[in-house]
């Protein structure tokens, strides 16, 4: 048989898990033997890297010259995962979305460090909730925005962890 006509069709089930798997290992870590695109740790999520941090660390500017720091990385992943999680519910509030002050945040208390990562983790479990129910996958354009999501949540992580000195290159054997 040629290629187009010996197609599997991945059904829902299937891409529900597969696009889990890849929210949680973004934002949780790793979760067993292998990873797809983190560290085999299960600290590496976006979650576990900011876990550690303090206040004073999360409001440190990450790179000379540039404000952005920590906590503006990850009060801006929560932006992102609130839009999503309204659009989950049935509203579009993505022409009123003022992406430039998702990036306001750049110093932290303890209590609002405290504060912004409870609600990053509550943003992902809202959002990790109705992706479990595969209702992201019965519209094509939410469906798109969740993976671009993962992947915009990926880019964070990296810099994040770059910028943080979490990324070193593999010891020379």
């Amino acid at each position: 048989m040629d290629g187009a006509t010996d197609r599997t069709i991945i059904g829902r089930e299937a891409w529900t898990r597969a696009l889990l798997a890849l929210f949680d290992e973004g934002f949780r870590g790793a979760r067993g033997a292998g990873t797809w695109y983190v560290d085999n740790d299960p600290e590496c999520g976006l979650l576990g890297t900011v876990a550690g941090l303090s206040a004073g660390e999360a409001s440190r500017p990450l790179a000379p010259g540039d404000p952005l720091t920590a906590a503006s990385h990850v009060d801006h992943v929560r932006f992102a995962l609130s839009l999503a999680n309204r659009a989950s519910r049935g509203e579009n509030p993505y022409p009123t979305a003022d992406w430039a002050s998702s990036w306001a945040v750049r110093s932290v208390t303890d209590g609002e460090w405290a504060d912004l990562v409870a609600s990053l983790e509550s943003e992902i479990a809202d959002l990790r909730r109705y992706i479990e129910g595969g209702k992201p996958l019965e519209d094509e354009m939410f469906a798109t925005g969740i993976f671009g999501l993962v992947a915009h949540t990926a880019w964070h992580l990296g810099a994040l962890r770059q910028a943080l000195g979490f990324i070193r290159a593999p010891a020379e054997s």
